[in-house]
């Protein structure tokens, strides 16, 4: 890394070309935390006598070029000099794409920093986009302090992936009258109600009726007919369609399905109802669409058919940058998501 070297001659071009400052250059314009040199260097004095020595190993920032890559834990990058004092820098060129995979953030700050971070970014930051109903990805997770985040490019969290539609309610149940079974004739006198019921009953029958009709001049008699009710089957309700994913790192956003037509019921049964069309995904930054609730079930003429249940909801927004720790950031480029 740049820096004083340790050992050997070292002259004002050196501090210049280290830290900067206006020609003609002069020791005191490289007295720490004088605007040049910062306090880092420990072993440059602030005010006072100073020699040429005080210099040796003094380093003005430590610098990290990013190429292509996916979740960056910046502790990793940075190493041993993650919890040192000395200034550090990100830069993310034009052209150059961070991504999050996973559940992992695309560019993580951890805890446990020392000094203070500039992440430059000239490129793109992007969270993973959500899966069907699942929230999508962060691009930047800041956990400590003195955090600067300068941008000309985009940081954009992922989308929420669509919520699944409702199933569709269960049709109504059917009825119709068997076939009816004659049991005979019987005289006109005594309950002929009870009469009848009784051979039905024997029969295993459920159901009578009878008719009286002129069996003589003067005679009455009645014929008995035995059955049971047929009961049908509504029609299942169809499945909801799937939702669609969200727009993310190496992901367009897709849209939700249609849901599936609810089946046939039997004679005098409903119809399921049909399944509801799931939701789609969102662009970076955007929650999901929740699913569309499915359609209640036809009723039978024996009982009604069922209601339909809701759609899910979408999966939540992934966000620009999410921190637990304050940080500053200078914007002239893209956010996507809450920052």
């Amino acid at each position: 890394m740049p820096q004083i070297p340790n050992s050997g001659a070292i002259s004002l071009s050196d501090f210049a070309a280290e830290f900067g400052g206006t020609p003609p250059h002069s020791m005191s314009e490289y007295y720490r935390d004088g605007g040049n040199v910062p306090s880092n260097n420990t072993n440059v004095p602030t005010s006072g006598v100073f020699r040429f020595g005080n210099m040796r190993g003094a380093i003005n920032a430590i610098i990290q070029t990013l190429s292509n890559t996916t979740n960056v834990d910046l502790s990793t990058v940075f190493g041993s000099d993650w919890a040192s004092t000395v200034p550090k820098e990100i830069i993310i060129p034009s052209g150059v794409t961070i991504g999050g995979t996973g559940s992992s953030n695309a560019l993580l700050v951890p805890s446990g920093m020392g000094g203070t971070l500039a992440i430059t970014n000239a490129g793109s930051i992007i969270g993973y986009g959500g899966a069907v109903g699942s929230a999508g990805g962060n691009a930047i997770s800041i956990a400590s302090t003195g955090v600067t985040v300068d941008n000309t490019g985009l940081i954009a969290g992922g989308g929420g992936g669509g919520g699944t539609g409702g199933s569709g309610g269960t049709g109504g149940q059917g009825r119709y009258t068997g076939s009816s079974v004659e049991v005979g004739i019987t005289s006109s006198s005594g309950n002929q109600a009870t009469n009848c019921s009784n051979q039905c009953n024997s029969l295993g029958k459920t159901y009578h009726y009878y008719a009286y009709y002129q069996c003589g001049e003067d005679t009455c008699c009645c014929r008995c007919y035995c059955y049971n009710w047929v009961y049908t089957s509504g029609g299942a309700g169809g499945a909801g369609g799937s939702g669609g994913v969200g727009q993310g790192y190496n992901q367009s956003a897709t849209s939700g399905s249609a849901g599936i037509t609810g089946a046939a019921g039997g004679t005098n049964a409903g119809a399921g109802g049909s399944g509801g069309s799931g939701g789609s995904g969102s662009a970076y930054g955007t929650a999901g669409v929740s699913g569309n609730t499915g359609s209640s079930g036809a009723n039978g003429n024996y009982t009604n058919g069922s209601s339909a249940s809701s759609g899910a909801s979408g999966g939540a927004a992934g966000a620009a940058v999410i921190y637990t720790a304050a940080y500053t950031m200078n914007n002239t480029g893209t956010l996507a998501g809450a920052a």
